[in-house]
């Protein structure tokens, strides 16, 4: 499989969360339902077309489909069963809905038709079974398949009763720390702007980083924050303006926050680490004493400086407070060496033209360099929130505004 798409969608890499997860907390057994969050697989909008194509009875069965091909790509363990479990509930529940239907239109009868054939076949199964295993007490109450069989009696009934879907799995635990640190590496390349163009097939677009961090800490301000914890709903995965398993997943990594419960049913129970939470502080950085400041003057003024070494640009203010960035995108890091090489030209009006040539030109376009200073541009204000646009951008020209300029 191309585990790339694994990584790039939401929904595919919260899978491989809960898998991890389960994994350090020796969890063996897992339930279809485990891997089935919100809304997001629109469940209405595309069963219709699935059941087409007749490969997926339902919505449901194409997750489990997928969360198998997942377990062999990455090769992270052996699903040793997958099971039907609890048959009387799961009829019981059929049963149920059946009778609170209110349509009782042709397509839902052979639906509900379809469930019942498919448990009965189930039930005969099981009895079969049961007499050849010499009824085993861990068989009383399920039906085991090996992984390739599963398919042929199930594909209908994943649709309803997924909680009595269950798969056993062996993990690899070598194989298990190597995909924890593929998923981090993807991570920082996310947060770099590294797969810009490769968004996933189901998003018109992909923000960049610092947007999606913006999005998001907008949004949690839709929720109350109890002694530092904020339940973020699943309903967050079909937002728009961020990718929120990437975003949660990367700080949770940085230790920002801790996400309790990736497997969790109803929603993510998420402690922020630093309260009150801020764009400062869900960056990582250090939240001060609101008592202790200063008062901010009218006029910013910045002395700058950059290392090429080190990639980090020092920005100190008129009241002597320093500021770092690091400078992690590769793009935006050759353009600030370019216009720091020299301290006679780092104020002047710069062509975007002659930043291309000296970066290679042919690799690195206008179009490239002037989106990699509005992307700075965006990390300044982040940081210094009094900095509106540290570079001015023309169609054609940058130049470091010299209301913030204190030359050295």
């Amino acid at each position: 499989i191309d585990t790339f798409e694994y990584l790039n969608q939401d929904i595919k890499l919260l899978a491989l969360h809960v898998l991890l997860e389960g994994f350090y907390r020796r969890q063996a057994v897992f339930t279809l339902n485990q891997f089935l969050k919100g809304d997001y697989w629109k469940i209405e909008e595309i069963s219709d077309e699935i059941k087409d194509t007749n490969d997926y009875g339902s919505v449901q069965d194409l997750v489990l489909q997928e969360v198998q091909r997942m377990v062999k790509g990455f090769n992270i363990g052996k699903i040793n069963r997958v099971s039907v479990s609890d048959l009387s509930g799961l009829t019981d529940k059929v049963i149920r809905q059946a009778v609170s239907e209110k349509n009782g239109t042709e397509n839902e009868v052979l639906k509900y038709s379809a469930y019942i054939e498919e448990i009965f076949k189930l039930k005969s199964l099981k009895e079969k079974r049961l007499l050849e295993n010499g009824y085993k007490r861990e068989s009383w109450n399920r039906v085991d398949f090996i992984e390739d069989e599963f398919h042929r009696y199930i594909q209908y009934i994943a649709e309803i009763g997924s909680e009595h879907i269950e798969f056993e799995l062996e993990f690899n635990e070598e194989r298990i720390f190597e995909t924890n640190d593929v998923i981090s590496a993807y991570l920082e390349g996310f947060s770099r702007d590294d797969y810009q163009e490769r968004k996933p097939d189901y998003r018109a677009k992909r923000f960049y980083f610092s947007k999606q961090i913006e999005n998001f800490y907008e949004y949690l301000k839709r929720f109350p924050t109890v002694d530092g914890y904020v339940n973020i709903p699943f309903s967050s995965l079909t937002e728009d303006g961020f990718e929120i398993v990437k975003i949660l997943s990367y700080l949770e990594r940085h230790e920002r926050i801790k996400v309790r419960n990736w497997n969790d049913t109803e929603l993510w129970n998420v402690k922020f680490h630093k309260v009150p939470i801020t764009l400062g502080s869900i960056l990582g950085q250090e939240v001060e004493d609101e008592t202790a400041k200063a008062p901010i003057e009218a006029e910013i003024k910045l002395n700058l400086s950059f290392s090429q070494q080190t990639g980090v640009l020092s920005l100190i203010d008129n009241s002597g407070n320093e500021t770092r960035i690091r400078v992690q995108g590769q793009v935006q890091r050759e353009v600030l060496r370019a216009i720091f090489q020299n301290p006679e030209n780092t104020y002047s009006e710069w062509s975007l033209y002659d930043i291309s040539e000296q970066l290679g030109g042919a690799d690195v376009n206008e179009t490239a360099v002037k989106n990699a200073i509005y992307q700075f541009n965006r990390k300044v204000k982040l940081s210094i929130p009094n900095v509106d646009n540290l570079f001015l951008l023309t169609k054609h020209s940058a130049q470091i505004d010299p209301k913030y300029v204190q030359k050295s």
